[in-house]
């Protein structure tokens, strides 16, 4: 059974209840609030049935806005339609007749919804409702950023001065917003720098590296990070490519020797998957002067503030992302919002486009979906395909017709022409690897690796939801590919994956113990490790020192990545990407999703899907109703 199913003896009443509010429906993330709306009512003993059950309809619509991302739901916009009853309009009636009870203090209701700084499990705030966590950490993050932002910049003794005159004077040569990153990142207690891909982020961390280097601060004393081990993978690579081409002085050179390592957040934060804890907090701080932590747009409010919590008073704290991709998965928006409440330096320039017309074009695009109107700009930034023969994967193209008239067609193409398209494909898929003393593969293996690797790294299918319902969704795309890869064959059972040799996968969870994260990405090979096990498939994953191989028995997390959700490939970019668009709309399809898909591409983007549909999720903003903005708006 789901975790987030409603289980056990009060699940039992909660269904014999046969209340309006119970949200009858096979969605588990309905039924789950429902059933938490349910529980709460409960303990509110002093009300009667009517307004039990008003109030059980209120509290599972607050849980739904937190499962849909937002950290608090506004009392009136939309109450009466989130509010699952039959007879919602005397329901609704009910829920303000309540709150106004609340707001007036009225005990009955107090302990059950309260004002804040009532420790009860919903929150009235003006004109919203809160659970009392979210409320909590909201006012929590706002106060510690509040506190960060009170402290004094950095000094700027001579030798910050000389090191940001070597640093910007290049190599590398750095625009002026890019000047104004890493000055704003050397000194200030919390930077916010956000920029879309191809504005030179990574080489605002490498010239903070440098700085840092001249200004005689320690690697040990410096930590990077990122969301997700792939984000954090891109970061290393990136990193040590920088610095090999600007190592200068004897400081940079050792810098470049053994830059800091990248880590995702909650390996920083010394998450422990046996105790549910963090290490790292306010009682026992992270050792680091200069905390650096990119692709921020991915963080939540519960892990913002964890990471706020962790830092030492007097620690400075850069963080850089994209505020107009998707924000985090799980509740709030924060780099948004915080780049929204108090500023942001802003890096607007391009630095693909002048050597690149493909990434000309998939900026003008990317400009036109954040515009969110699908006017001129947009078509003018789109060349229109009615089918895939016509199809030249260049630019960005948009194949504006059903998926059930074209799917199988693009599907063929796109096996044909970014899977199977590198030389010998099949043999080296095929091929079995020698892993020497069960461990290591020899130099011929890991180039034959490093060559399948980078490969699948340049193509992605990208899609709005994974669900293997729908024919559209991350599932059913990668099933496909895997049939193919096995001439056509279907599972043996249905509803399994069965890896193949020579498929790219992504792993889906943090496994320490491994050393693997929620978003590495790897490659599944035949393997012989010369023992009694003989030839078995094995997941292999780059490491500074090689590859790490596992058994793919032993790594239920694996799934194939041929295709993935477009939230799952946030913090990584690729040649071509094409986004299939769902059959029919759905509330995951906004302007957000469009515009951090076409951003995943550095040379060519499809957009796949009905041009009605394109044209409502261009128009549509993702609606999260947060509160740090508005708290730290005034600071």
């Amino acid at each position: 059974m789901s975790a987030h199913t409603p289980a056990g003896t009060a699940r039992v009443r909660f269904l014999a209840a046969g209340e309006p509010h119970a949200l009858h429906t096979a969605d588990v993330d309905q039924q789950d609030a429902a059933f938490l709306g349910w529980e709460i009512a409960r303990c509110a003993r002093a009300l009667g049935d009517g307004e039990k059950r008003a109030l059980a309809g209120l509290a599972a619509a607050c849980v739904a806005a937190m499962r849909a991302g937002s950290t608090r739901m506004p009392i009136d916009l939309r109450l009466a339609s989130a509010l699952a009853a039959a007879d919602a309009q005397e329901q609704l009636a009910g829920v303000r007749a309540l709150l106004e009870r609340a707001r007036a203090g009225e005990a009955a209701v107090r302990a059950v919804v309260g004002q804040p700084g009532d420790r009860t499990p919903l929150v009235v705030d003006g004109a919203w409702l809160y659970a009392e966590r979210m409320r909590v950490l909201e006012e929590r993050f706002s106060a510690r950023v509040r506190e960060r932002l009170a402290r004094a910049r950095a000094a700027d003794p001579r030798a910050t001065g000389r090191a940001l005159k070597a640093v910007l004077a290049g190599p590398p040569a750095l625009t002026d917003e890019q000047k104004a990153a890493v000055r704003e990142a050397l000194t200030a207690p919390l930077a916010r720098i956000t920029g879309g891909p191809g504005t030179g982020k990574t080489t605002i961390v490498v010239a903070l590296l440098r700085a840092l280097a001249w200004t005689g601060v320690p690697k040990e004393s410096i930590a990077i990070a990122a969301p997700t081990g792939k984000a954090a993978q891109r970061l290393t690579e990136a990193i040590a490519a920088g610095l090999a081409r600007a190592a200068r002085d004897i400081a940079e050179t050792a810098l470049a020797a053994s830059p800091p390592a990248p880590q995702t957040l909650h390996r920083l934060l010394g998450w422990s998957p046996s105790t549910g804890r963090f290490a790292r907090h306010e009682n026992d701080p992270l050792p680091h002067r200069v905390v650096v932590v990119d692709e921020a747009s991915m963080i939540d409010l519960a892990t913002m503030d964890r990471l706020v919590r962790a830092l030492r008073p007097e620690a400075r704290l850069a963080m850089l992302g994209d505020a107009d991709q998707l924000p985090s998965v799980e509740a709030g928006a924060v780099f948004r919002d915080l780049c929204a409440g108090l500023g942001a330096t802003r890096l607007t320039t391009n630095l693909r486009v002048a050597s690149d017309p493909s990434a000309r074009r998939i900026v003008d695009a990317a400009r036109a979906v954040n515009a969110g109107v699908a006017g001129p700009a947009l078509a003018a930034a789109l060349t229109v395909r009615r089918a895939v023969g016509e199809l030249a994967f260049e630019g960005v193209e948009h194949l504006a017709a059903p998926w059930t008239e074209v799917g199988e067609a693009l599907l063929e193409r796109w096996w044909g022409e970014r899977v199977a398209s590198l030389d010998d494909f099949a043999r080296r898929a095929a091929r079995v690897f020698r892993l020497r003393d069960g461990v290591a593969f020899d130099d011929a293996d890991r180039a034959e690796i490093d060559a399948l690797l980078a490969h699948h790294g340049r193509a992605r299918l990208l899609c709005a939801t994974r669900v293997r319902g729908f024919a559209t969704g991350a599932e059913a795309l990668n099933d496909w590919m895997l049939a193919r890869m096995r001439g056509g064959v279907r599972p043996r059972r249905w509803r399994t994956v069965e890896l193949v040799a020579g498929a790219p996968v992504v792993f889906e969870r943090n496994d320490y113990e491994r050393r693997l994260f929620n978003g590495d990405q790897g490659l599944v090979v035949r393997a012989d490790a010369g023992d009694e096990g003989g030839v078995r498939l094995v997941a292999v994953f780059p490491r500074r020192e090689g590859y790490a191989a596992f058994p793919v028995d032993a790594l239920p997390e694996l799934a194939p990545a041929f295709a993935m959700t477009v939230h799952k490939a946030q913090g990584s970019e690729v040649d071509h990407a094409a986004l299939v668009l769902p059959e029919t709309d759905m509330p995951l399809l906004t302007r957000e999703l469009v515009y951090t898909a076409v951003t995943r591409a550095r040379r060519s983007v499809l957009v796949a899907g009905d041009a009605d549909l394109l044209a409502r999720a261009v128009s549509r903003s993702v609606e999260r109703y947060c509160g740090v903005a508005e708290r730290l708006g005034s600071t």
